[in-house]
């Protein structure tokens, strides 16, 4: 065969050939040399920049310490007086000065410009859009443009941890600065402007920073590094022509030696190469079936080597021996018709190995006449690597077909037993498994520990019969179970418990059903007997069982959320929406058969509350469990318990012919929690409150019936403990009059329909006004006036006491403040204000305080707080730190309605009140006819000896005024002096009493 060599072929070709492989080093030279030119680029750019940083850097610190010296000079000078003009106004940062501002002898007004605002005018005047900026910041800025932008804030917090110095590029005006900040501390002729700031000398105060632009500078970096970019391009543009002149010299002289000897050398390897490079078996035979050639894939495919097999016949050699007379009658065939291909396609056959094995072939066979002879050429691939990965390809899919519709099935709202049933055929009809066709599906029953079926297919009646249930560990599927691992038997034995007439011998596939570790049943499939079990086999069963459990794990959540969804996870009663459901399906039968009743019982525990907090939620949780089964206990099958929540449950009792019939099952729940309940040795005794509505026959809702309930048991909770109300409309309507009330209350102090009344605490003897307790009034547009008694309850029950009482102190502060105004003569007038239990004990109580002294500018010695007992008891440690906070601020502390409460004498002298309030109970007991002193006395008594004073709450006659007087009372309030007033009657009556008071004016 002639070789035809172009010029280029032939060089590559003689390059290959003698090992130097030009154009690999000449890339490489070239990839260096552009690497060294880049570098030195790199490294001319990094220097060009870090000489822009350190010019900015030099211009930073001299213009800091030029703007640091001219800040100095003006602050030695303490600022400079310059004439008012617009633009250099009057500075109102510096009202405080004494010196601000000065009239010169020719009547100029000069006004002092202090160092500060010498220095941001000076940079003002020298601003510019690329020119240095300096900014004073400041901690507390007077000024508002001295407040610090965010890079400033964060040098800022680093000065208070200790640094000294910040520097670093930021963004000002979306242009970069180099930015340098050093921290300015308080200066003794700094505090004429800043004392009232608090500050002190050598206290941070702020920083001072100045601002660099980098714009400029990096411009002319740019032009400097675009010459060395353009430089840096032509050196390596003339480096790599020198590179590639060189190449080519070289590779032409490579070319020209080696050309002859590729050429000799390709002629004599060529047709060996293709045959062994050649994917398929290539194998040559004669006219007498003698194998005269044999390549490398060969071998590989036959086992035979080329030596060993060159002479031996075709037929018995990869032919097996039932294929063997076709093979040769083919061949004679062709030589005796002269056709040019034995086989003329390629077809799939079976081949055999030296091994003996046999396996799929693809083949083509050709022949060849050469120099007047006769052979064959034939070309074999081995195809059973493709044969098996077709085989796997069908198996997957069916496999990931019959997944996914086990899933999907899993999903449908179908009912379970219908999507088991339908899931075990899906599996059984698995083409390419080799299953008798015949299941079953057990599922575990937890409660009696067998194995249930659940599901079948073509099972005789015998089978369903003798396995409808399987012990755990008994059987197949009992063992398969208890073990949770798949159990295969190719024919049935001895494991086998279970036979019957006319049992064939059959095997099985026994695979447990799990997820997560836990045991839900067993997918039982029946085979041939004998049957070969396969891992593809166990793989698919596997995941199908997976499959199967994760259905039934589904079903299984889905039961228990429909269970939690319909039930107290505590108590495993019936919760709300459940008792609803069923109250109102109780209700739709009772429109159809109105003759039949039923009745809402709603129960709550006494004082639980009480044990929660002392015995802790675990044993509480005990004695919820203990009065849950107590309750239940004692009512009907057909009766529903719930539990709503808290210490409440609900009792829905059916049929109830009358409400007495409800009466004594609430008379017998009052009997069952009477006995005390054992919680870790103590003896706990409970008690219910009971509220009972009955329906009626004038279509109520579950809604109402259960709020009619529940509104007769706070109504029996306000009776005290172990009541029970029977509900009545009225009850309804007084609750729908309270919500009413609050929702006007709320909107009462939104439209600030509230009042304060004053009514004057006197001097008893010569009636002198010593001051006012105020008391607030709700001026109702509609029902007129109303008196605290009425909503000031509702006001601490639902938190809006305490906006309500900070309003009234908060006014109460405003009017005695006015009043002192108006009547200079009265200086020593003060204020009594109430505070209530909530509103004493909220956490910004002291806080509110101070605010509405500061708001009214009220002298604090002229505020009295009136405190009842209650709170004193209740909350000891708390009350006795918020009056001494109190007492701190000079406010004057009375103890108001003494003798009403928890009286104690121990709070009287640990507690720093100045004076006790007399209630107007006992003041009332001194009418004549009546007279009872002896409490009056011992108040009185009591103060005098804990130096307070005392006050007479309710005086409304002159009886009572005289016996006050008689046992030494001096301070009183009532009727018989003046009502409560608005602030313009009750500012008459200062007036009108202090005049009429001897030795005034």
């Amino acid at each position: 065969m002639d070789v035809a060599v172009t010029d280029n072929g032939s060089r590559a070709a003689a390059a290959r050939t003698s090992g130097v492989p030009v154009v690999p080093w000449t890339i490489m030279l070239a990839v260096f040399w552009t690497l060294v030119a880049i570098l030195s680029l790199a490294w001319n750019i990094v220097q060009v920049r870090e000489l822009v940083l350190e010019q900015a850097r030099v211009e930073l610190r001299a213009n800091f310490f030029k703007d640091r010296a001219f800040r100095n000079w003006a602050s030695r000078h303490g600022g400079v007086y310059v004439p008012v003009t617009l633009e250099n106004p009057v500075d109102p940062y510096v009202a405080d000065l004494p010196e601000r501002d000065v009239l010169t002898p020719s009547g100029r007004l000069l006004t002092l410009i202090n160092p500060a605002l010498m220095v941001r005018q000076f940079n003002e005047l020298a601003a510019g859009p690329h020119r240095v900026r300096s900014h004073l910041s400041g901690l507390r800025p007077i000024n508002p443009q001295n407040r610090p932008d965010p890079w400033e804030a964060k040098a800022l917090a680093q000065f208070q941890q200790g640094v000294e110095e910040v520097t670093g590029v930021a963004e000002i005006d979306a242009a970069p600065y180099l930015r340098l900040i050093r921290p300015m501390r308080m200066e003794g002729k700094c505090l004429a402007c800043h004392i009232q700031q608090g500050y002190r000398e050598g206290d941070l105060a702020g920083g001072v920073s100045v601002s660099v632009p980098l714009a400029p500078l990096n411009a002319a970096a740019d032009r400097r590094v675009s010459a060395l970019a353009s430089g840096h391009g032509g050196l390596w543009l003339f480096g790599l022509l020198g590179i590639g002149a060189a190449a080519r010299q070289m590779r032409r002289r490579i070319d020209e030696n080696g050309a002859v000897h590729d050429a000799l050398k390709a002629h004599q390897d060529r047709t060996r190469a293709i045959l062994d490079a050649s994917l398929d078996g290539i194998v040559a035979i004669n006219a007498r079936n003698e194998i005269v050639d044999w390549n490398l894939q060969a071998e590989r495919t036959f086992g035979w080597p080329r030596t060993q097999v060159l002479g031996r016949s075709l037929s018995e050699t990869i032919i097996p021996e039932r294929f063997r007379a076709q093979h040769e009658a083919g061949l004679r065939h062709s030589l005796e018709n002269d056709a040019a291909m034995l086989i003329g396609r390629r077809i799939e056959l079976t081949g055999l190995h030296r091994d003996g094995h046999e396996f799929p072939i693809e083949i083509f066979i050709a022949r060849i006449d050469a120099a007047g002879t006769s052979c064959f050429s034939a070309y074999v691939r081995d195809i059973g690597e493709r044969k098996a990965a077709e085989e796997k390809i069908n198996r997957d899919y069916h496999t990931q077909r019959i997944l996914a519709e086990l899933l999907e099935t899993s999903m449908r709202p179908a009912p379970f037993e219908q999507r088991l049933q339908f899931a075990l055929e899906l599996i059984l009809s698995t083409p390419w498994l080799s299953l008798h066709g015949t299941g079953s599906i057990f599922l575990a029953d937890a409660a009696s520990g067998k194995l249930r079926m659940a599901a079948r297919h073509k099972l005789s009646a015998s089978i369903v019969q003798a396995c409808d249930t399987v012990e755990m560990g008994h059987c197949l599927c009992g063992r398969a179970a208890a073990t949770q691992e798949l159990l295969f038997v190719d024919c049935v034995d001895d494991r086998h418990e279970v036979h019957y007439p006319g049992m064939s011998e059959h095997g099985h596939y026994c695979a447990p059903i799990l997820f997560d570790e836990k045991l839900l049943g067993v997918l039982n499939l029946y085979v041939d007997a004998h049957h070969r079990q396969t891992p593809a086999e166990l793989q698919f069963i596997t995941a199908a069982a997976h499959a199967v459990g994760g259905m039934i794990q589904r079903h299984q959540t889905e039961q228990q959320l429909r269970y939690h969804a319909y039930h107290d996870g505590l108590t495993r009663m019936p919760n709300r929406t459940l008792f609803m459901d069923r109250l109102e399906q109780r209700l739709r039968h009772g429109e159809r058969h109105p003759a039949l009743r039923c009745a809402v019982l709603y129960l709550d525990l006494d004082r639980f509350k009480t044990v929660n907090d002392s015995l802790g939620h675990t044993l509480g949780d005990q004695l919820l469990l203990e009065a849950g089964e107590r309750i239940r206990a004692c009512m009907r099958p057909e009766d529903t318990v719930a539990r709503m929540g808290g210490d409440e449950f609900t009792i829905l009792l059916e049929d109830v012919a009358e409400p007495a019939d409800a009466l004594r099952v609430a008379d017998r729940l009052h009997a069952v929690l009477q006995p005390p309940i054992m919680l870790e040795g103590r003896e706990i005794f409970i008690s219910a409150s009971i509220g009972i509505a009955v329906g009626a026959q004038d279509g109520h809702n579950a809604a109402d019936l259960l709020r009619d309930a529940d509104t007769a048991m706070y109504r029996a909770k306000s009776m005290g403990t172990g009541h029970t109300v029977l509900f009545d409309e009225r009850m309804h309507l007084r609750a729908v009059a309270q919500l009413t009330l609050e929702s006007e209350l709320r909107r009462a102090v939104e439209r600030e329909e509230l009042r304060v009344h004053y009514q004057p605490i006197v001097e008893a003897v010569r009636g002198e006004v010593l001051g006012f307790e105020a008391l607030v009034r709700w001026q109702h547009p509609e029902r007129g006036l109303v008196l605290p008694a009425e909503f000031i309850p509702l006001a601490e029950e639902t938190g809006l006491v305490n906006d309500i009482g900070h309003w009234v102190l908060t006014e109460a502060c405003r009017q005695l403040q006015a009043w002192r105004r108006d009547f200079p003569q009265r200086p020593d007038l003060y204020m009594s204000v109430n505070l209530s239990a909530k509103q004493f004990l909220q956490p910004n109580l002291v806080e509110r305080i101070d605010a509405a002294i500061a708001a009214t500018g009220v002298e604090p010695h002229c505020l009295a707080l009136e405190i009842t007992e209650s709170v004193l008891v209740h909350n000891r440690e708390t009350a006795h730190r918020i009056l001494l906070d109190l007492k701190a601020r000079g406010l004057h502390l009375y103890v108001d309605d003494f003798g009403t409460g928890y009286s104690s004498l121990s709070y009287l002298q640990n507690f720093p009140f100045d004076a006790l309030k007399i209630d107007r109970a006992f003041v009332n007991r001194l009418t004549p006819g009546i007279e009872d002193v002896e409490m009056v006395s011992t108040i009185i008594a009591i103060a005098r000896n804990f130096n307070m004073g005392v006050i007479a709450e309710g005086v409304e006659n002159d009886g009572q005024l005289e016996r006050v007087i008689a046992l030494g009372c001096r301070k009183v309030q009532g009727y018989r002096f003046s009502p409560p007033l608005a602030a313009e009657a009750a500012g008459s009556l200062i007036l009108a009493r202090y005049s009429e008071t001897p030795g005034n004016p």
